[in-house]
């Protein structure tokens, strides 16, 4: 595991040069190396040879860890396996410019918060930045605009800042380019010192230090960081202030950046665990790590791809999933979340990272812009890399495209399909826990065909989820509809649902329209084959007045109720602010979208134009859910999310069955207020009731969680009593018991097993899957269930049929190809 090397010293000689002093054993010489900066008096373990050394003296640009050459022959200075990238002078530049980007884009950030606190209002007109090919020509205005912008067209900062980009931009050796990353920190340093000096107010009431997403040097940066970036001493010894060592070879015109072994053979998923390392240290990363993650970023836009698919965390399963019911989707179109929330462990508690474009300028309408919008694709694969397999990470797509010149869905449906599955298997392949689609536009009968086809044509594994979102202010066109026998069909006269726009006193009738588009919402996506769904009250108005105040309390409890007894996973958006946390955490919803201008980032108003992103406010976000969740009312959400889980699964007995029901209605009671708009006290000690005296409450929240084995823990719940309700259904078929006792004892050796893909794949066939149908047949008889088999076959999509002409059982508008 640990090499051994030998000691050696080196000592500034004169510009450009050094005696090293090199001891192994009784051996020991000096000799002379080249460096590319001068040298203090530091230790550097290089080797027997000549090679150029890239110090952390003076500016700390890039800092290095001993053990950079494994001889294997010496006793002395004992450190770890390194594993080794190298790259040439065009992929360090890219990186370089790259980093330099984002420090002036950080710098920015940071004047623009400091700006906030001393004025209260934030103003912008422009939009943010996209990814985009840039000629080299365009780069020296390009960055020029900027720090002009900050610091003024004569400031010496300025100039210092400039010639670091004309030093990148002009270099022709990786040296060249190093010299310019070392101009680059002291920019860096020169104009953080500036801006604490000149905001100390911000740097002091808005805890800075904390929240401040600047590289650090390490341990002479002056900056806020300074006390957090000490060298850290842990039982084992003190921290290195970097996990990567950066070494220069200018005779071979190229850089080597090692680091431990036991972080990985590769250098992107070393990356994301060294990122990970630093969370649990408490560490933000020094400007050594910003150069290797820049390296990683160019690595990612050239195509490679490191996340496996298999291993992407999990949304969770519902009543089941770790850290909480309800989780918070922090939201942002990516450097808020590379920046910001992925820095700090506890801000990734609980959490979904949530990748979306959500700017709109003002004065657009949802009909002229969506109101959420497909982000970069290069975006999420840097989210990726920093969230690695600490939280999941999910994407929204949006909403169907019109191609063809008159609109028509069937002319545009195979292209339609095809680009879209194309994006989210493109996106599930970079690991992530879910692609969101938008449904606007579609009639029913349109989604339902849109939904099969594009679940048939993704490339993702169980545990990668499709949502489907509906909007509950959007023209809601059904045509479809379930004949008396089970088969589906197009109305004659489909329902048509205009939602008006608020006005005094039409509440009531607006949250019963959007009532009726949730609940329909939650038997589409069943039907359609997607595991989750979503509902979205978006509208012309932004920002968004909140989902739980448009749709009402009770009404949201009721659909996500509905949701989870079906088997889909719940999620609200729009108009999410601190007040309304603890209503959401009250309906066991799964998942609500925090971002954009109501808490995470700030928002110019009368543009509409988005500022930087507000990570220092996920705390009081957590808090309010936390306090939320550890209530009654928060617990009671909690045992009845768990029993509408085991309710779908069949893994409830027989005494859960009416307690589930019992709880429910106790917390449609809760959530009653009276003529103050203040909670009724009385019905809340209803749910508290049933959580302090029924047994079978008790023993319900006392299961554990799934984790990222959410078959596992099904089969675990249905193994857990002789008496779950699958097996009264069991029991109803011819050899029911025979059926039931061999299904046991497969089902308990592969649990023994700990055979997650084993236990799903058991699920898709008899007599699990038999005694399924036959469960639901008898418990949501009528309902459309989410999960049920459906294979992936190619199929002729004919032209949709109207009301004599049924569809197939399975609600796919479809014939085999012959």
């Amino acid at each position: 595991m640990f090499t051994r090397l030998p000691q050696i010293k080196a000592k500034e000689q004169g510009p450009g040069v050094a005696r090293v002093a090199y001891s192994a054993g009784n051996q020991s010489l000096e000799f002379i190396a080249a460096t590319t900066l001068s040298l203090a008096n530091v230790d550097f373990p290089v080797g027997d040879r000549d090679i150029s050394i890239l110090p952390s003296i003076p500016s700390r640009a890039i800092n290095f860890q001993p053990g950079l050459i494994n001889t294997g022959q010496h006793t002395e200075a004992l450190v770890p396996d390194l594993k080794e990238l190298r790259i040439h002078t065009g992929t360090f530049r890219s990186a370089a410019i790259s980093l330099m980007q984002n420090i002036v884009f950080l710098l920015r950030v940071t004047k623009w918060k400091a700006d906030f606190v001393k004025v209260g209002d934030f103003k912008h007109d422009l939009p943010l930045p996209y990814f985009s090919l840039v000629h080299d020509s365009e780069l020296v205005d390009t960055f020029k605009l900027v720090i002009v912008e900050l610091f003024g067209e004569t400031s010496e900062i300025t100039n210092i800042g400039m010639d670091a980009v004309r030093g990148l931009i002009d270099a022709a050796t990786v040296a060249d380019v190093e010299s310019a990353l070392g101009e680059a920190q002291s920019f860096n340093v020169m104009a953080l010192t500036h801006l604490i000096a000149d905001y100390p107010a911000y740097f002091v009431k808005e805890r800075a230090e904390d929240y401040f997403a600047m590289p650090t040097e390490g341990d002479d940066h002056q900056g806020p960081n300074a006390a957090k970036n000490q060298e850290q001493e842990t039982e084992d010894g003190p921290l290195p202030l970097s996990y990567f060592s950066i070494v220069t070879d200018p005779t071979q015109d190229r850089l080597s950046i090692k680091w431990p072994s036991r972080f990985g053979d590769h250098f992107l998923p070393a990356i994301s665990a060294i990122i990970a390392q630093l969370r649990i240290e408490k560490r933000n990363p020094t400007f050594a790590d910003y150069v290797a993650f820049h390296v990683g970023y160019y690595m990612l836009s050239q195509g490679l791809n490191p996340f496996d698919p298999f291993k992407a965390c999990f949304l969770g399963t519902v009543g089941f999933r770790r850290d909480t019911q309800t989780y918070c989707s922090m939201t942002d179109p990516g450097d808020g979340h590379v920046f910001g929330t992925t820095r700090k462990r506890r801000w990734m508690k609980g959490a979904i990272v949530h990748v979306e474009h959500l700017e709109r300028p003002a004065g657009q309408g949802r009909a002229a812009i969506e109101s959420y919008r497909i982000p970069s694709t290069l975006d999420f694969a840097r989210v990726r890399l920093h969230t690695g397999d600490t939280s999941p990470n999910t994407i929204f797509i949006g909403r169907p495209f019109r191609d063809s010149t008159d609109g028509q869905f069937e002319k545009d449906f195979v292209k339609l399909v095809g680009t879209i599955s194309a994006t989210t298997t493109g996106i599930f392949q970079l690991g992530a826990a879910e692609c969101k689609i938008a449904l606007d536009g579609l009639h029913t009968s349109q989604m339902v065909k849109y939904m099969h086809a594009l679940a048939g044509n993704a490339l993702r594994n169980h545990r990668q989820y499709l949502s489907a979102a509906f909007n509950l202010n959007s023209t809601f066109v059904d045509d479809l509809e379930k004949a008396q026998d089970g088969t589906l069909r197009i109305r004659e006269q489909p329902v048509i649902i205009e939602v008006p726009r608020p006005t005094q006193g039409n509440l009531s009738e607006l949250q019963t329209i959007r009532r009726y588009i949730a609940l329909r919402a939650v038997e589409l996506a069943a039907l359609g084959g997607f595991d989750k769904v979503t509902v979205d009250g978006a509208s012309d108005d932004y920002p968004s007045k909140c989902l739980i105040d448009q749709l009402g309390f009770q009404n949201c409890l009721e659909f996500v109720h509905e949701a989870h007894s079906v088997g889909l996973t719940t999620y609200m958006s729009a108009g999410f602010k601190f007040e309304h946390i603890p209503a959401a955490v009250y309906s066991g919803v799964d998942g609500i979208g925090i971002g954009g201008a109501q808490i995470l980032r700030y928002m110019d108003h009368e543009s509409g134009y988005h500022g930087p992103y507000t990570e220092e406010r996920i705390d009081e976000i957590y808090t309010k859910r936390g306090n939320a969740a550890s209530s009654t009312r928060g617990k009671g959400a909690l045992l009845l999310a768990r029993l509408d889980q085991m309710y779908y699964e069949g893994s409830i007995t027989k005494n859960g069955q009416p307690l589930r029901e019992k709880l429910y209605q106790a917390l449609l009671k809760a959530g009653e207020v009276d003529e103050k708009n203040e909670p009724i006290l009385k019905h809340e000690g209803a749910v508290l009731q049933i959580l302090e005296d029924e047994g079978e409450a008790e023993a319900v929240l006392l299961l554990g969680d799934d984790g990222e084995q959410p078959w596992l823990g099904r089969a675990n719940r249905i193994l857990r009593r002789n008496d779950p309700l699958l097996r009264q259904a069991a029991l109803t078929l011819p050899d029911g018991e025979e059926k039931w006792a061999r299904f046991k004892e497969r089902l308990e050796a592969l649990v023994a097993a700990r055979d997650e893909h084993a236990i799903f794949a058991f699920s898709l066939h008899a007599p699990w899957s038999e005694f399924r149908r036959v469960y639901h047949a008898l418990h949501n008889p009528g309902k459309s269930v989410h999960g049920e088999t459906r294979l992936v076959l190619k199929i002729t999509p004919p032209e949709i049929p109207h009301a004599d002409d049924p569809v197939s059982e399975g609600g796919s508008w479809c014939r085999l190809m012959r």
